[in-house]
């Protein structure tokens, strides 16, 4: 018997009891169906976070910042004693030996009261330097934004955010107008674009930027450590010898790199990555379970096929059909419950993750998407029918034992 003869035979077969073999591949639909769902919304959450990251800057942030002023230190803190601090003039030392760095900035911030007429609120305040806008991917919406000639003369000038415009302005043009920012006078400048409200930048606009050394003048004064570093690499796969570029920098500047910390966004995406990846086995085990009942289903009825078409396959042997066309006619049918069962649970599956996704994105308040991987469906297909085979090969092999003269005999 030719395969394409052994697959409309079996075909044939399955037509003839449409509802046993829709029940028998329940199994393999569901469990396909949980699996490729589960994998989905769980790689969901590698994409958030480069998302997330993105709206801040990218994955290519590195931040730089004086180590804390103390640390643990079996059970108990003990102070961090060195002299050494960011400077402003780090960063045009970075700029210049750095170069696995796309840009950089100083930055600083700090919660002050800022007013107008009548209007108070306590907001983030940020004293930055012109290369703010690049490597928080942030720009301005209207007027202008910090340069370095305000820098330089240390200007009361400042950008405002777009909720900022909103409750101190309300929604007036604020570009010339004064504020407050505690007791000092500032002129807005610039307003930025909307950011919105997200995992990663939740509050952006409600934060009121000025020149970075005003900021050092005007509020801050003598004291020190109120200066970090935030800086971009070129992409991605630099993000390590950036960090190397940036560590010899300070080392040069500061006689060691142990008294700074260095923090960059890859690491969260690794982690996540793991977690995640942890997360979608585990549950991904879990929703396999119903794929070995849904296999045990396939194997049973199959049996119960053999059982009643004993006298069909005896009649077959006996006008020369041998012990390998059996095998594979029965094979066949056990293979093609589970593969459209697969296909059907992958059409299942690929449904539920979207759904799913919209669900998880309105309780989060975030865009989270369910990623269907063509590879993940080829696995799932794969394994579909590695359980056909797995689990028909048993009654296959049983019907193809049987002998003609047993065969033929069975009532």
């Amino acid at each position: 018997m030719q395969i394409t003869q052994g697959v409309s035979v079996g075909l044939a077969a399955l037509k003839r009891n449409k509802l046993r073999s829709v029940l028998t591949t329940l199994g393999i639909i569901i469990g396909i169906a949980a699996v490729v769902a589960v994998v989905s919304v769980g790689g969901g959450a590698e994409h958030l976070m480069l998302a997330e990251l993105e709206r801040i800057g990218g994955a290519g942030m590195i931040v730089c910042f004086r180590k804390e002023a103390f640390r643990r230190e079996d059970g108990s803190y003990v102070e961090n004693k060195h002299p050494e601090y960011i400077e402003y003039e780090d960063l045009d030392f970075l700029l210049e030996n750095c170069p696995s760095l796309k840009s950089a900035t100083a930055l600083s911030e700090m919660s002050f009261t800022v007013s107008r007429k009548n209007v108070n609120q306590s907001l983030q305040v940020l004293g930055v330097t012109p290369f703010y806008e690049e490597v928080n991917n942030w720009y301005i919406q209207a007027g202008r934004f910090i340069t370095q000639s305000d820098i330089e003369r240390r200007e009361p000038v400042c950008v405002i955010g777009s909720e900022v415009q909103k409750d101190i302005f309300e929604m007036a043009d604020p570009i010339g107008l004064e504020l407050k920012i505690n007791t000092e006078r500032f002129t807005v400048v610039g307003v930025m674009e909307e950011k919105g409200n997200s995992m990663a930048s939740e509050g952006w606009d409600n934060r009121v930027i000025i020149p970075l050394t005003t900021m050092g003048i005007r509020f801050i004064g003598q004291w020190k450590g109120w200066i970090y570093l935030w800086a971009q690499a070129e992409s991605y796969e630099k993000v390590e010898q950036a960090v190397a570029e940036i560590k010899v920098a300070m080392r040069q500047q500061h006689g060691d790199e142990k008294y700074f910390d260095f923090f960059t966004a890859k690491e969260i995406i690794k982690q996540v990555g793991n977690v995640s990846r942890i997360v979608q086995i585990l549950l991904g085990g879990v929703a396999s379970v119903a794929l070995f009942v849904g296999g045990i289903g396939i194997m049973n009825i199959m049996l119960v096929s053999v059982t009643e078409r004993t006298r069909e396959i005896g009649l077959r042997k006996a006008l020369g059909a041998r012990r390998r066309d059996i095998l594979i006619q029965f094979l066949i049918e056990a293979i093609v419950l589970s593969i459209c069962g697969g296909l059907i649970g992958i059409f299942i599956g690929s449904s539920l993750a979207s759904v799913s996704g919209l669900v998880i994105s309105k309780l989060m308040k975030a865009s989270w998407p369910a990623v269907v991987s063509a590879q993940a469906a080829l696995v799932a297909f794969s394994v579909s029918g590695l359980i056909g085979i797995f689990f028909g090969l048993y009654p296959a092999n049983k019907a193809a034992g049987l002998t003609p003269t047993e065969a033929l005999r069975h009532e």
